[in-house]
């Protein structure tokens, strides 16, 4: 187990814990370095792991070779059918591993109905996918692939390309990559290219893409210089009356679990995108849900979550590193900005916004929020959130995914 994990997920006691110790936290305006400090790591003690403390399976030990493999892989064209998108595509470094298309295009411009997760810190993280369905890199590496809407292909084109440099699908020859792939695959395989072994290199290159030093964590090191009056005013109400820790504590700014806030529709959703709510909605009125055809039900997708009505609407809560890289934003990219988002949030604040379907995040649903001038907050809390937003910028990995 990682060594900054609460065994198990959050607890409705931790949580309260977290609102009753939190709402006590020093106004904006009379904030004391020292004590909003204190007050945070006696909160949240556990610091972000460094890099050498990258736990993976142990079937799957990483190493230079096997990485920069997965690098290779992981910007190559080719392992799609179009022989146009790879990895990188739809996970591009300059953008936090994410895209900047709200729901990013596949083969032949085909799109799906969720954004593309960042991948930093993804080493450290519990479940996979908005809906938590995997909990291994290994396993989802092996789903974008054959993802109609993703790279399109089959496996047994990609692993023909790989071990003869011909690209089936377009009739094109790769010779160059035919003998970078020989030889890599020759070192850390004994030349052995399965669907399994181009699944771990990836795994093992995702591993590496953590992100740091963000001037917050400089800050609760102890450099009260590090973040500016307004980042500061910010972080007190992250931290406090606004209560966005409850589900986003450090270190990773994420509690990994899946809550419903509401997220409004992006525009692009219809029924045949949601093929299981046809067949979720018969059990679900047994049970007195409503189940929409043409709403993302999120968790409740889940088989073994069908019979929760708590999955209903519900998607993992992502981490907020690197965040102002991330836009737009949500599962749906339906909020184009960090301040559209906190304007989201003032309303939930303010009663003012109800899901599609299921029920409302408890914090939200019992007004545990107080945040903007409708949410029971003032008017500059927009402002300063996104001010403190920008101090977990942290550093890139020292290395970007490249051709």
């Amino acid at each position: 187990m990682s060594p900054w994990r609460r065994p198990g997920s959050v607890t409705l006691i931790y949580l309260l814990l977290c609102l009753t110790l939190c709402l006590p936290v020093l106004a904006a305006e009379t904030i004391r370095d020292a004590v909003l400090r204190q007050q945070i790591l006696t909160l949240y003690p556990r610091l972000l792991p460094p890099v050498s403390a990258v736990v993976a399976p142990w079937h799957n030990p990483p190493t230079a070779a096997k990485i920069a493999l997965g690098q290779l892989l992981f910007v190559d064209p080719n392992l799609s059918r179009c022989g146009t998108v790879a990895c990188a595509s739809c996970h591009q470094p300059q953008h936090g591993y994410t895209s900047p298309e709200p729901i990013p295009r596949g083969c032949q411009g085909q799109t799906g109905r969720r954004r593309a997760p960042s991948l930093y810190n993804v080493a450290y993280r519990r479940h996979l996918f908005w809906d938590g369905r995997e909990q291994s890199l290994e396993q989802q590496a092996l789903m974008p692939v054959v993802s109609p809407t993703e790279m399109d292909n089959t496996w047994t084109a990609v692993l023909t390309y790989l071990q003869t440099g011909r690209h089936e699908p377009t009739g094109t020859t790769h010779a160059a990559r035919l003998a970078q792939y020989g030889e890599r695959f020759a070192e850390v395989f004994s030349g052995d290219i399965t669907p399994e072994t181009v699944a771990q290199s990836l795994a093992a290159y995702e591993r590496t893409l953590i992100t740091r030093e963000a001037p917050f964590d400089r800050w609760l090191a102890g450099d009260d210089a590090a973040l500016t009056p307004r980042q500061k005013s910010g972080m007190a109400l992250f931290f406090g009356r606004a209560n966005c820790s409850v589900c986003h504590p450090p270190p990773l700014f994420t509690d990994e679990a899946f809550h419903n806030i509401a997220v409004p529709q992006a525009g692009f959703e219809k029924p045949e995108l949601f093929p299981y709510n046809a067949r979720i909605r018969a059990a679900a009125a047994a049970r007195g849900w409503t189940v929409p055809l043409d709403v993302d039900l999120g968790r409740q997708e889940v088989p073994a979550l069908q019979t929760s009505s708590h999955a209903l609407g519900s998607f993992k809560t992502p981490a907020l590193r690197n965040v102002t890289l991330y836009r737009p934003y949500m599962h749906n990219g339906a909020l184009a900005t960090l301040e559209a988002v906190m304007q989201h949030y003032e309303l939930l604040a303010a009663g003012e916004r109800q899901p599609l379907v299921g029920e409302l995040a408890f914090y939200v649903r019992y007004r545990k929020a107080f945040f903007g001038a409708r949410g029971g907050g003032q008017a500059e809390d927009i402002s300063a959130m996104v001010a403190f937003m920008q101090a977990l910028q942290g550093t890139p990995p020292p290395h970007a995914a490249k051709d």
